[in-house]
């Protein structure tokens, strides 16, 4: 579905990512796409930008893009989704059962012949869902769970707001009443479920409405039935569609329990990360546990050993599990607009790949935006890793007022990374003394004899510190963070700018 409006994700993204002035012949070397089709671009988009945000153009710098003091990326491409008539013909499709070619030319305001170009289009993204997109009247047909499936992803990367569908589902009284009842079963629930869930619960009373409902073998429905997760269910019952028999009922509640068995988080992160640690010494911990061994291989430091990581990674592989046997979808699909941006990341590659080596065999298959998720894990841990990391400075200085000044611009500047402790030359001899100094900093040139120290890195900087200076230090603080690591600084957000 991004495809339909990825050019303009593309330009929007370089403009707010750099703010400043930009050529048509660097954003076209940048996108990919031509100096004309930018320009032809940037007039549809100057049609469609929301108040307050503004297009500055120049003859001699270029374009840019001015955003208002709480304008996001998120809310300016999902003003654009809205005024895609790609988009907008596809959510026609998908909420009813069966439009032709004039309700679509009448609801979207194209032309017949445009409505069949897009109708053309839209039966690739159909295809990659799995799906059939008959005409005459255009419906789809095809295995229910894909075809729910298919509308949750759509739902979803449109930023479906669930106040919107008051007239089928009270979406907050639904979710107080699904409040007390994760408390009544002791069950909690991930960031984001009842959002979620309030939107499968809307689909799933949508098509059967329509006379459309799911089906699993009996198996699975024995399996399931009498767990908590279908008890629960069967108490939300006065807000599901009601089925013409018991058996589509069960069903029914069956496909809603499912996903709340996927959004389950647990009460205890300390007794859950016991039962994770003893999992991954088991057989069906195995894959988990080689998956980890190589990523914490590649990147250089023991990620696995990051419990907060390390719960969540349990938690997207738990998800990813439920969809792959059932054939659901939970995961934010409105991150798309962000995937083209890091699927070319060296450490974005090298977690698929990983994933492919550890996970196909037991077939568990890692679509780009799980990638994304665990990307997005990685990452933090990382960072957290880095907010957490402390350089020992000996700072030698020769007076008192040099001393108080350089100690207090560099905690300014640098007060998160540094451990600072002053040294006059008389107390060189320290240096020899006690081995976790990781840098000197000097006020002024060393003394010929002190001059000779080796085993510790060397800074000379002024009485007056220079912006040089300053960034010099902020450097070696970095190469001595990712020097221990196996990935570089470009693999890691913010990437090729200073932390």
């Amino acid at each position: 579905m991004n495809r339909f409006y990825k050019r303009y994700s593309d330009i929007i993204f370089q403009l707010l990512s750099e703010e400043r002035w930009n050529s048509l012949a660097v954003l076209s070397d940048k996108t990919g796409f031509s100096k004309t089709t930018i320009w032809r671009d940037l007039e549809f988009l100057e049609s469609v930008l929301p108040e307050d945000w503004v297009f500055e153009k120049n003859e001699a710098y270029g374009v840019r893009l001015i955003k208002p003091e709480n304008g996001t990326l998120e809310g300016l491409l999902g003003q654009i989704r809205e005024k895609n008539t790609y988009l907008h013909t596809l959510k026609i499709i998908l909420l009813n059962d069966g439009v032709d070619v004039s309700q679509i030319c009448q609801e979207v305001h194209i032309s017949r012949s445009t409505a069949y170009r897009h109708l053309e289009k839209l039966q690739e993204v159909v295809k990659e869902a799995e799906v059939t997109l008959t005409a005459s009247p255009f419906r789809l047909e095809g295995d229910e769970r894909k075809i729910r499936r298919f509308i949750m992803q759509y739902l979803d990367f449109m930023s479906f707001e669930t106040n919107l569908v008051k007239e089928e589902l009270d979406a907050g009284r639904f979710q107080e009443h699904l409040v007390k009842m994760f408390a009544r079963f002791s069950m909690s629930y991930r960031t984001g479920a009842l959002y979620r869930l309030t939107i499968i619960l809307f689909i799933a009373n949508h098509r059967a409405s329509m006379g459309h409902y799911i089906s699993y073998p009996d198996s699975v429905l024995k399996t399931h039935e009498g767990s908590k997760y279908f008890e629960l269910t069967k108490r939300l019952l006065p807000f599901m569609v009601k089925c013409p028999r018991r058996e589509i009922q069960l069903q029914e509640i069956l496909y809603i329990a499912i996903f709340i068995m996927s959004e389950e988080r647990p009460l205890n992160r300390t007794k859950h990360l016991q039962y994770i640690h003893k999992s991954m010494k088991s057989e069906r911990g195995y894959p988990m546990s080689v998956f980890l061994k190589k990523l914490d291989k590649y990147i250089g430091l023991p990620i696995s050993q990051d419990d907060i990581f390390l719960f969540h990674f349990y938690q997207s592989l738990k998800r990813i599990s439920v969809e792959t046997e059932f054939e659901t979808e939970t995961v934010k699909n409105s991150a798309l607009q962000y995937l083209d941006f890091f699927e070319g990341n060296q450490l974005y590659q090298a977690i698929a790949q990983i994933a492919k080596e550890c996970f196909t065999h037991y077939s568990l298959l890692l679509k780009k935006l799980d990638i994304l998720e665990i990307f997005a894990i990685t990452q933090a841990a990382i960072i957290r890793r880095w907010n957490n990391h402390k350089i020992q400075v000996a700072v030698m200085c020769r007076t008192y007022s040099e001393k108080d000044y350089i100690r207090e611009i560099l905690n300014y500047h640098f007060y998160s990374k540094l451990e600072i402790t002053c040294l006059d030359p008389s107390s060189v001899h320290l240096l020899y003394m006690y081995e976790e100094f990781d840098l000197l900093i000097s006020a002024g040139e060393l003394n010929p004899s002190d001059a000779r120290i080796e085993h510790i890195p060397k800074i000379i900087i002024s009485s007056f510190p220079t912006s040089a200076e300053l960034r010099e230090i902020n450097h070696f603080i970095m190469d001595h963070f990712f020097g221990n690591l196996g990935v570089t600084k470009e693999m890691v957000y913010p990437f090729n700018e200073p932390v």
